[in-house]
């Protein structure tokens, strides 16, 4: 699928880490669906950002006072684009997890990237993980990454609609 889209390019210079992540946050909260900050080394050799914004037109303007007054940024560039995507949906699925015999179930929600029917990919939210990271540690004693989290989860989505992960090892 694909629908035109704007991308605002601000270069940025003079500002610390502390500034550039209160205004990535002021940004987002204006109506930006998307903001990235890339560092840079400017023309003089100095550190520089770039920063990308996606927000609609109509939010733009608040967007561009922002830069102005926190960022000092005199202007911009306004690239106009195709966002090209794919169709997301989400489906409910159940998660047990299981171990050395204790079992806790959570309820899932995943994301179908493609036709639902036959998705290109099947992923699980980063909050959710947190969650279940949080629940395993505190009531079944045990700390598991995220990212083993991910891959045990992720490696099953496809089977079925409930999906069981056990946990060979207890690791406070």
């Amino acid at each position: 699928m694909e629908k035109k889209a704007h991308l605002l390019l601000a270069q940025v210079d003079h500002a610390s880490g502390e500034v550039l992540g209160y205004a990535v946050e002021r940004i987002m909260a204006r109506g930006a669906r998307n903001v990235q900050l890339i560092p840079t080394i400017t023309k003089k050799n100095r550190p520089g950002h770039i920063l990308l914004i996606d927000a609609d037109t109509s939010r733009e303007e608040a967007i561009a006072e922002f830069l102005v007054k926190e960022l000092k940024v005199t202007g911009y560039h306004r690239i106009d684009t195709s966002h090209v995507f794919q169709r997301v949906t989400f489906a409910k699925k159940r998660l047990s997890v299981s171990i050395k015999g204790r079992i806790r179930r959570f309820s899932c929600e995943v994301k179908l990237i493609g036709d639902p029917e036959r998705p290109l990919s099947v992923d699980v939210e980063h909050d959710f993980l947190v969650k279940v990271q949080n629940l395993v540690k505190e009531r079944m004693d045990c700390l598991i990454s995220l990212n083993e989290l991910r891959t045990m989860i992720e490696s099953k989505l496809r089977e079925t609609d409930e999906v069981t992960i056990e946990i060979a090892s207890l690791r406070s």
